[in-house]
């Protein structure tokens, strides 16, 4: 399956090790800042385990693994403070714990804090009714933030949502999405691909949608929606 599987990296093996997490502010974005400030930290010997940029904050956050280091902390921040483009750069160490978890980065989802759950611990939620109307207004609300664009291209916003892969086919008025995951409980997928597109759709469309069908197929479900007129 040619897709990335991207961990959201919420704690780091640290045994044995010296761990940071940097924070740099930068005043423009322009290219070059990444190379520019991750060529630093390999000129001293310092290996890159994570990057997330904000463009939005103008914010870089690593994390690094400084064991191995040449240099200080202080002459570190002194380099990267070279830069025209760094306003400021924050940091701090964990030595040789069992693990670091990375207290500068919050998860977020269109710039708005969120809530993390793993899929396997969202299966026995589906029996309750306030839970899935949640997950459709949580399509409704997608859609919303992003109309005005092909439908196609739309849906798979479900994918950075949780719910794997997410390919779309429309024929004769049925829309049928599919989503396939090496990862994933292609059964609690499905029910979650019914509630979320549910909601999506009609918010996408502005008519009222219908389940059509469903199909499993390997590591695949297909869920099939009918427009009503």
């Amino acid at each position: 399956m040619e897709v990335l599987y991207r961990d959201l990296a919420l704690s780091f093996e640290g045994r044995d090790k010296v761990l940071g997490e940097f924070l740099i502010k930068f005043t423009a974005d322009r290219p070059g800042i990444l190379a520019a400030l991750s060529n630093v930290f390999a000129d001293h010997g310092i290996n890159i385990l994570n990057i997330s940029v904000n463009r939005n904050q103008l914010l870089l956050h690593f994390i690094v693994d400084l064991t191995n280091t040449d240099t200080s902390l202080n002459d570190l921040e002194k380099e990267f403070k070279k830069f025209s483009f760094v306003e400021w750069v924050r940091y701090r160490v964990v030595e040789r714990e069992a693990f670091m978890v990375p207290s500068m980065i919050m998860p977020t989802f269109m710039d708005r804090q969120v809530l993390i759950l793993e899929l396997d611990r969202v299966k026995d939620l589906l029996s309750n009714e306030n839970f899935r109307r949640l997950i459709r207004n949580l399509g409704a609300s997608d859609a919303s933030a992003l109309r005005n664009s092909n439908i196609s291209e739309l849906v798979k916003i479900g994918q950075f949502r949780g719910l794997g892969r997410v390919m779309l086919v429309e024929r004769d008025g049925v829309i049928t999405i599919r989503s396939c995951s090496e990862l994933g409980d292609k059964h609690v997928i499905g029910e979650l691909m019914i509630e979320y597109y549910v909601g999506f759709l009609s918010q996408a469309l502005g008519r009222e949608v219908e389940v059509a069908g469903r199909s499993y197929e390997g590591d695949c479900v297909s869920v099939s929606f009918r427009v009503l007129k």
